[in-house]
């Protein structure tokens, strides 16, 4: 599923060709915005060459021109968590929570957790729930941005998609978006692991029992999906 008009990145496409390749990862390192010159001295790639990639990228969806000699990334996600930048990049944590029945702590608290001891703190925090599993957890006042989806909605997949979409791709292009689809209903676990899929973003799961965490969709996995022939440096 994708916004109706915009049309989707093209990576494994983009990143096939070697010199196409080393511009993007310039592009990521540099923040996910550059210049010409700053392209040109990062990726090795120069003059006419350059100005070739940068207009295939462009058809591909991959960069978007921003201004005379300045280039950008469609999304952060998932170039700039395959090739980490220089600069800090906002993380955001795009999570589920369920009703809380028999559970101490909610689990994107946990998630966050575990994410922490890998080194991954997030800056940003948003969980979709129902009304009724927030109001079971209003007392811990949890400092979170809440996407509402209503009893109707949250059990229907494709309601799930329609609910969040907009959100997820504005936070792809200013952030390295980290999905989590540990709780809330199947459906909406199923919604978040196709979102995940079509858009190359890292997606978790947690054992609630022994608070373990697993990548469902880790960066090596965005790797080989995108260009299984060339493994990208660590």
């Amino acid at each position: 599923m994708k916004i109706e008009g915009e049309e989707m990145p093209n990576y494994p496409l983009a990143l096939s060709v070697e010199n196409s390749r080393k511009v993007v990862e310039a592009i990521a390192k540099s923040g996910g915005v550059a210049t010409f010159s700053q392209i040109q001295a990062m990726s090795g790639v120069k003059g006419s060459v350059l100005n070739h990639h940068l207009n295939r990228l462009q058809h591909l969806n991959i960069i978007e021109k921003e201004v005379k000699g300045t280039y950008r990334l469609k999304y952060k996600t998932p170039l700039c968590f395959l090739f980490p930048a220089k600069t800090k990049i906002p993380i955001t944590y795009f999570g589920l929570m369920g009703k809380r029945e028999t559970r101490k702590e909610p689990e994107p608290k946990i998630a966050i957790e575990l994410l922490e001891k890998e080194k991954i703190k997030p800056d940003l925090i948003y969980v979709v729930t129902s009304p009724e599993a927030l109001n079971e957890w209003k007392n811990l006042k949890l400092p979170y941005q809440w996407i509402l989806c209503y009893e109707e909605e949250i059990i229907n997949i494709e309601s799930v998609k329609q609910k969040i979409l907009r959100q997820l791709t504005s936070l792809l292009k200013e952030s390295i978006v980290i999905m989590d689809c540990t709780s809330a209903t199947k459906p909406a676990t199923i919604a978040y692991y196709e979102l995940a899929q079509t858009y190359y973003i890292p997606l978790i799961y947690i054992y609630e029992e022994t608070k373990k965490m697993k990548w469902l969709i880790s960066r090596d996995m965005i790797i080989e999906k995108l260009n299984p022939k060339h493994k990208l440096q660590k």
